[in-house]
């Protein structure tokens, strides 16, 4: 059935529009409402609360192995004694942050942003929007909301109701995997068993694993989380891994903050643990990368010590690979080490054969005993949350896209994005781009510009010569080779050889680029108002400024290219029709 679009509601402009209130919208927000108070901001949220990840995901023990001192934001540091923190600690401190930047009023809850679709005539985005059933009845479109039809039967007669936006700048703050869904395997014989088989992606409220025989299947992050966890209840957990993954214990409260804190205010001490932590990670990824043998004897020496004597550390505990090739995993004070020295835990390196009506079977032939089967396998990969993307009625095939500086898409006009660090916290990222940003549309303001756009419209197609990225496509955006990162690297957008167009895993690099960098570029156009007039607005008033104190974009100048300051030419591009995607 057609979707339901309020005509009322189709000029309402917001000068940025942040899709996702998660992470790294909350914190993209928090710098546009210090820096550009008087600009109109908006996060679209499709579910019915703030915080993504760490809204969606709820499975026992629930955690980051990111330290909260370096995954906290710059503006808002982590000042709490312990260093590892469970999910509902972390969904309360991005509430707080949000609340107390005055972010929390600007998400609108219940909307799905389907289709995006730049105009160059007009210099702005229109973003067709799909209201979800977590939309507040008095939004535009909504039940009980202005132009809708009311009465029995009427919103289902009325079909998926939509409404249209537009915006200057769309900033993309949604992950880089699918909310809806988590990777499956199709095991054989999977019908045949009779217990529950659950992900941890979607874990059903009602599951009691209270002396129940538990199989996790998987290595990574979410196994080694779950699994500690959960054997505190159950009768036995067995984690079954195809391979091993690289494990550090580190201390959840750490041992520099408790003792600052006894001679430093909170929030100092706060700074100091931030940056040893940031420096201590920085350079172990940095040896590990140059001295990858000496980093893997220290990683499973550790293991060894914290297991017991005789333990077949080689066999489960040993990656074929390199230490940062995949993500270290983090147990914190060594939780699953004890388990296992407990007997509460059991690895199991294997292949699953066929599920049975037992449990599972493995390839070797034994046959692990389960009731409850957790398939701990990883992530499915999708940019932008699946958004379709147009400029100037030409789709935008993200895989065919280079990124410029870590936060832009090529031949995307007025368009940044969030995706953090793989080697270190996500935020650290997000508070560069954040701040990035803002510089860049006060660049903008200075100079009289409407538009920036990196590398050119017609990305899609071969490279401009002399380009200053070379004339590959390049490889995939995210430099591992985890499962879940090889499986949809088709998803993910490409990057080049070397900066502006090499995504660097470094923040040191990052903050020397971003945040003191030049915000322009050879590669970087800048387009004044185009010629045609745009059709009036409906703006929502500028938020009042929260905590402005002093702009980052001021204290460092942000010299101009001579031949950058010369307005270009507006050549408008004919707009195809924008229609509401079905």
């Amino acid at each position: 059935m057609a979707a339901r679009l309020s005509d009322e509601y189709l000029g309402e402009h917001v000068d940025v529009l942040i899709i996702g209130a998660g992470l790294s919208g909350i914190g993209i927000a928090t710098h546009l409402r210090r820096r550009h108070p008087g600009r109109g901001v908006a996060l679209l949220e499709a579910r019915g609360t703030l915080g993504g990840t760490w809204d969606l995901f709820r499975y026992p023990g629930i955690r980051s192995d990111s330290d909260m001192n370096s995954l906290g934001y710059a503006s808002r540091p982590w000042t709490g004694e312990e260093s590892i923190v469970d999910g509902p600690s972390i969904l309360r401190y991005l509430a707080e942050t949000a609340r107390a930047h005055g972010v929390d009023e600007l998400v609108r809850y219940g909307h799905r942003v389907v289709a995006a679709s730049w105009s160059s005539t007009l210099a702005r985005w229109t973003v067709d929007v799909e209201l979800t059933a977590d939309a507040p009845p008095s939004a535009p479109g909504g039940p009980g909301g202005p132009g809708v039809p009311s009465g029995p039967g009427a919103a289902a007669a009325a079909g998926p109701r939509r409404i249209r936006l537009t915006c200057d700048v769309l900033v993309g703050a949604t992950g880089y995997y699918r909310y809806d869904r988590g990777h499956e395997p199709d095991f054989p014989g999977r019908a045949a068993f009779p217990g529950r088989v659950v992900h941890p992606q979607h874990w059903p409220d009602d599951l009691d694993h209270f002396g129940q025989r538990v199989v996790v299947i998987g290595s990574g992050a979410t196994a080694m989380t779950l699994v500690p966890a959960l054997a505190e209840r159950a009768a036995h957990v067995t984690m079954l891994q195809r391979s091993p993954t690289y494990v550090v214990a580190l201390p959840a409260v750490h041992p520099l903050m408790t003792r600052l804190r006894r001679v430093l205010p909170a929030r100092w001490a706060a700074w100091l643990v931030r940056w040893h932590n940031i420096l201590l990670g920085q350079f172990m990824y940095w040896l590990s990368r140059h001295r990858p043998e000496a980093v893997r004897r220290e990683l499973l020496a550790r293991v060894a010590r914290a297991l017991p004597a005789g333990y077949d550390v080689a066999t489960h505990f040993a990656p074929a690979y390199g230490p940062w090739d995949q993500r270290l995993c983090v147990a914190p004070d060594g939780d699953l080490f004890r388990a296992i020295s407990a007997g509460n835990v059991e690895v199991v390196t294997d292949h699953v054969d066929t599920f049975t009506e037992r449990g599972i079977r493995l390839r070797s032939g034994r046959e692990l005993a389960a009731d409850v089967v957790v398939t701990a396998t990883g992530l499915r990969l999708r940019m932008f949350d699946g958004i379709a993307l147009t400029v100037d009625g030409e789709p935008v095939h993200v895989p065919r896209r280079r990124v410029y500086k870590g936060m832009m898409l090529e031949g995307v006009p007025n368009f940044a994005f969030a995706l953090g660090y793989v080697n270190a916290s996500w935020t650290l990222k997000v508070d560069l781009v954040g701040g990035h940003l803002c510089r860049l549309l006060r660049h903008l303001d200075r100079h009289g510009y409407r538009v920036f756009v990196p590398g050119d419209l017609t990305a899609d197609r071969a490279l401009p010569a002399g380009s200053a990225a070379g004339t590959g496509r390049g490889s995939s955006v995210l430099d591992l080779t985890a499962s879940y990162v090889l499986r949809d690297a088709g998803e993910l957008p490409r990057q080049g050889d070397r900066p502006p167009w090499r995504t660097r895993m470094s923040y040191l690099a990052d903050i020397r680029a971003l945040r003191f960098g030049r915000v322009t570029g050879l590669d970087l156009r800048f387009l004044p108002p185009p010629e045609a007039a745009s059709e009036a607005v409906v703006r929502r008033p500028a938020a009042p400024a929260v905590n402005q104190g002093t702009a980052a974009d001021d204290a460092v100048p942000v010299p101009s290219v001579p031949t950058q300051s010369v307005p270009m030419p507006s050549v408008p591009i004919p707009s195809a029709p924008t229609r509401v995607a079905r």
